[in-house]
């Protein structure tokens, strides 16, 4: 039994969560043993990317994984996006319950675009791997995936081709729908073998069938799932579970306070043994 890595999710970075603040973070959970880290192109609406390498530049580059996403692009920068994001923050200070106002705001203004366009994934990856500082991403994930969405064919040769190159160690799909229906699309379409796949936790990952056993997932949002379920259970728990339902090799949490990467660590280190 192999329990999940603890990875750190910087899709609040330079979003919800500021700069300085997101910074602290990132050098913490590093300073704790934090090695998995997960972005995307779209993530900050744009800026995250940027913030993370920033953050890991010190760090000899074989010492941490990079994981980030294609497919989802986000909106150009501007003094007005910068201005609102900042707006936004103060505005959830005073205001946590604001936080719907500000989503529907940011959707309509500022709304990132889907895509399966072969040059402006290419285009993305390359922003990617500049922003972030690196000649490569350990794993590189499609955003989003969508069963049926024309063009999936000529995005998996892209990937593998990006596999060949040495510009991606690994790539997959990031399933944000129905799990089961996506990885059996994946497969009739042959993309699933060597494919990672990264989805939330949920009841259909932590009971998946005997013929999904073998694929590498990397789950996402436990404490949403924690949060929905009826009898408490607790993240240490769910490390377990994992660990024993399917190949998970990372779980990410987004954990921006030291009390919080502190306690996630703590979580998964029980989970795996390892003495405090």
């Amino acid at each position: 039994m192999t329990v999940p890595e603890l990875g750190f999710g910087s899709a609040p970075v330079l979003g919800r969560v500021g700069r300085k603040q997101s910074l602290t973070a990132i050098a913490h959970a590093y300073q704790r043993g934090v090695r998995h880290f997960d972005t995307a192109r779209s993530y900050g609406w744009g800026e995250a990317e940027g913030l993370l390498g920033r953050a890991l530049a010190g760090h000899p580059r074989g010492s941490y994984r990079l994981v980030s996403k294609c497919g989802i692009v986000p909106p150009r920068r501007s003094t007005g996006l910068s201005l609102a994001k900042g707006a936004a923050r103060r505005l959830l200070q005073v205001l946590p319950g604001a936080r719907a106002f500000v989503r529907g705001v940011a959707s309509k203004h500022f709304q990132p675009t889907g895509t399966y366009d072969v040059p402006a994934l290419r285009a993305s990856v390359e922003t990617s791997l500049r922003e972030l500082r690196t000649d490569y991403v350990d794993v590189l994930l499609l955003h989003n995936f969508q069963a049926g969405k024309p063009g999936l064919p000529e995005v998996v040769e892209l990937l593998r081709g990006l596999q060949q190159a040495g510009r991606v160690r690994r790539y997959g799909f990031s399933v944000e729908g129905e799990l089961l229906a996506g990885l059996a699309h994946l497969s009739a379409v042959g993309a699933l073998d060597g494919a990672v796949v990264q989805a939330p936790v949920s009841d259909a990952l932590l009971q998946l069938p005997a013929e999904y056993r073998g694929v590498p997932f990397i789950a996402h949002s436990p404490f949403r799932f924690l949060a929905a379920q009826r009898e408490p259970l607790s993240l240490e728990a769910l490390f377990a579970q994992l660990s024993e339902a399917c190949r998970c090799e990372a779980l990410v949490c987004s954990m921006f306070s030291v009390e919080h990467i502190e306690r996630n660590v703590q979580a998964q280190r029980a989970a795996a043994g390892v003495p405090r």
